[in-house]
Protein backbone atom coordinates (compact mmCIF):
# COMPACT_ATOMS: atom_id res chain seq x y z
CA UNK A 1 0.00 0.00 0.00
CA UNK A 2 1.29 3.45 -0.98
CA UNK A 3 1.52 5.98 1.90
CA UNK A 4 -0.96 8.86 1.63
CA UNK A 5 0.06 12.35 0.55
CA UNK A 6 -0.74 13.56 4.09
CA UNK A 7 1.59 10.91 5.54
CA UNK A 8 4.45 11.98 3.25
CA UNK A 9 3.86 15.64 4.15
CA UNK A 10 3.78 14.85 7.88
CA UNK A 11 6.89 12.65 7.93
CA UNK A 12 8.82 15.22 5.92
CA UNK A 13 7.73 18.12 8.12
CA UNK A 14 8.62 16.42 11.41
CA UNK A 15 12.22 15.40 10.68
CA UNK A 16 14.00 18.19 12.55
CA UNK A 17 11.75 17.96 15.61
CA UNK A 18 11.94 14.17 15.60
CA UNK A 19 15.73 14.32 15.46
CA UNK A 20 15.73 16.84 18.33
CA UNK A 21 13.52 14.50 20.37
CA UNK A 22 15.88 11.57 19.74
CA UNK A 23 18.92 13.75 20.51
CA UNK A 24 17.55 14.39 24.01
CA UNK A 25 17.64 10.65 24.65
CA UNK A 26 20.77 9.52 22.80
CA UNK A 27 24.13 11.16 23.47
CA UNK A 28 26.07 9.92 20.43
CA UNK A 29 25.35 11.72 17.13
CA UNK A 30 25.96 8.58 15.08
CA UNK A 31 23.44 6.75 17.24
CA UNK A 32 20.98 9.65 16.85
CA UNK A 33 21.25 9.35 13.07
CA UNK A 34 20.83 5.58 13.25
CA UNK A 35 17.78 5.79 15.51
CA UNK A 36 16.23 8.46 13.28
CA UNK A 37 16.74 6.25 10.23
CA UNK A 38 15.29 3.22 12.03
CA UNK A 39 12.36 5.33 13.21
CA UNK A 40 11.66 6.57 9.68
CA UNK A 41 11.77 3.00 8.35
CA UNK A 42 9.32 1.89 11.04
CA UNK A 43 7.02 4.82 10.30
CA UNK A 44 7.00 3.94 6.58
CA UNK A 45 6.36 0.28 7.36
CA UNK A 46 3.49 1.23 9.67
CA UNK A 47 2.08 4.05 7.50
CA UNK A 48 -1.36 2.45 7.37
CA UNK A 49 -1.57 2.69 11.18
CA UNK A 50 -1.40 6.49 11.11
CA UNK A 51 -4.86 7.94 11.67
CA UNK A 52 -5.21 11.21 9.69
CA UNK A 53 -6.28 14.08 11.89
CA UNK A 54 -4.31 12.81 14.90
CA UNK A 55 -0.94 14.12 16.05
CA UNK A 56 1.63 12.66 13.69
CA UNK A 57 4.43 14.01 15.88
CA UNK A 58 3.10 12.22 18.97
CA UNK A 59 2.90 8.97 17.03
CA UNK A 60 6.38 9.44 15.53
CA UNK A 61 7.87 10.21 18.97
CA UNK A 62 6.31 7.06 20.39
CA UNK A 63 7.87 4.99 17.59
CA UNK A 64 11.19 6.80 18.15
CA UNK A 65 10.98 6.05 21.87
CA UNK A 66 10.79 2.32 21.17
CA UNK A 67 13.66 2.60 18.67
CA UNK A 68 15.76 4.37 21.33
CA UNK A 69 15.03 1.56 23.78
CA UNK A 70 15.99 -0.98 21.13
CA UNK A 71 19.21 0.91 20.39
CA UNK A 72 20.02 1.01 24.11
CA UNK A 73 19.52 -2.73 24.47
CA UNK A 74 21.95 -3.28 21.61
CA UNK A 75 24.48 -0.83 23.08
CA UNK A 76 24.37 -2.18 26.68
CA UNK A 77 28.02 -3.21 26.50
CA UNK A 78 29.02 0.44 26.39
CA UNK A 79 30.21 1.94 29.62
CA UNK A 80 28.04 5.09 29.63
CA UNK A 81 24.55 3.92 30.45
CA UNK A 82 21.79 6.12 31.82
CA UNK A 83 19.17 4.92 34.22
CA UNK A 84 16.04 3.98 32.24
CA UNK A 85 13.88 6.07 34.62
CA UNK A 86 16.08 9.10 33.90
CA UNK A 87 15.70 8.49 30.16
CA UNK A 88 11.95 8.15 30.52
CA UNK A 89 11.83 11.42 32.46
CA UNK A 90 13.92 13.19 29.81
CA UNK A 91 11.70 11.75 27.07
CA UNK A 92 8.55 12.99 28.79
CA UNK A 93 10.05 16.45 29.21
CA UNK A 94 11.26 16.55 25.61
CA UNK A 95 7.83 15.50 24.38
CA UNK A 96 6.25 18.22 26.53
CA UNK A 97 8.65 20.76 25.02
CA UNK A 98 7.70 19.58 21.53
CA UNK A 99 4.01 20.04 22.33
CA UNK A 100 4.70 23.56 23.59
CA UNK A 101 6.72 24.32 20.47
CA UNK A 102 3.92 22.99 18.25
CA UNK A 103 1.35 25.18 20.06
CA UNK A 104 3.60 28.21 19.64
CA UNK A 105 4.17 27.35 15.98
CA UNK A 106 0.41 27.03 15.35
CA UNK A 107 -0.21 30.34 17.11
CA UNK A 108 2.49 32.01 14.99
CA UNK A 109 0.95 30.68 11.77
CA UNK A 110 -2.50 31.89 12.83
CA UNK A 111 -1.15 35.29 13.89
CA UNK A 112 0.80 35.79 10.66
CA UNK A 113 -2.34 34.84 8.70
CA UNK A 114 -4.29 37.51 10.61
CA UNK A 115 -1.86 40.28 9.63
CA UNK A 116 -2.85 42.74 6.91
CA UNK A 117 -1.59 41.70 3.46
CA UNK A 118 1.05 44.45 3.30
CA UNK A 119 2.58 43.43 6.62
CA UNK A 120 2.64 39.75 5.61
CA UNK A 121 4.39 40.72 2.36
CA UNK A 122 7.04 42.69 4.27
CA UNK A 123 7.63 39.71 6.60
CA UNK A 124 7.92 37.34 3.64
CA UNK A 125 10.35 39.62 1.84
CA UNK A 126 12.54 40.01 4.92
CA UNK A 127 12.52 36.47 6.36
CA UNK A 128 11.84 34.23 3.39
CA UNK A 129 13.13 36.38 0.56
CA UNK A 130 16.08 37.46 2.73
CA UNK A 131 15.80 40.95 1.34
CA UNK A 132 17.64 43.83 2.99
CA UNK A 133 15.71 46.74 4.43
CA UNK A 134 16.73 48.94 1.51
CA UNK A 135 15.42 46.40 -1.01
CA UNK A 136 12.11 46.07 0.81
CA UNK A 137 11.88 49.85 1.07
CA UNK A 138 12.37 50.20 -2.66
CA UNK A 139 9.64 47.61 -3.25
CA UNK A 140 7.06 49.28 -0.98
CA UNK A 141 8.23 52.86 -1.55
CA UNK A 142 9.52 53.45 1.98
CA UNK A 143 12.91 54.31 3.47
CA UNK A 144 14.95 51.57 5.13
CA UNK A 145 14.40 53.17 8.54
CA UNK A 146 10.63 53.09 8.04
CA UNK A 147 10.84 49.42 7.03
CA UNK A 148 12.86 48.71 10.17
CA UNK A 149 10.21 50.41 12.32
CA UNK A 150 7.44 48.51 10.48
CA UNK A 151 9.19 45.17 11.11
CA UNK A 152 9.59 46.11 14.79
CA UNK A 153 5.85 46.83 15.07
CA UNK A 154 4.95 43.63 13.21
CA UNK A 155 7.16 41.50 15.49
CA UNK A 156 5.66 43.19 18.56
CA UNK A 157 2.13 42.58 17.28
CA UNK A 158 2.97 38.93 16.53
CA UNK A 159 4.48 38.42 19.99
CA UNK A 160 1.35 39.88 21.63
CA UNK A 161 -0.94 37.85 19.37
CA UNK A 162 0.92 34.61 20.14
CA UNK A 163 0.87 35.26 23.87
CA UNK A 164 -2.85 36.01 23.70
CA UNK A 165 -3.60 32.83 21.74
CA UNK A 166 -1.52 30.69 24.10
CA UNK A 167 -3.40 32.08 27.11
CA UNK A 168 -6.78 31.62 25.37
CA UNK A 169 -6.08 27.97 24.52
CA UNK A 170 -3.63 26.65 27.13
CA UNK A 171 -3.61 23.04 25.90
Amino acid sequence: MQPSREFVTEITACQQRLQAFIRTLVYDQAAVDEVLQETNLALWEQAERFAPGTSFMAWACRVAWFKVLEQRRIARRRRWEFDPKLLESIAAEAFEDLEIFERQERALVECVASLPERQRRVLEMHYFGQMHLEQIGATIDRKANAVSQLLFRIRKALRECIERRLVESPA
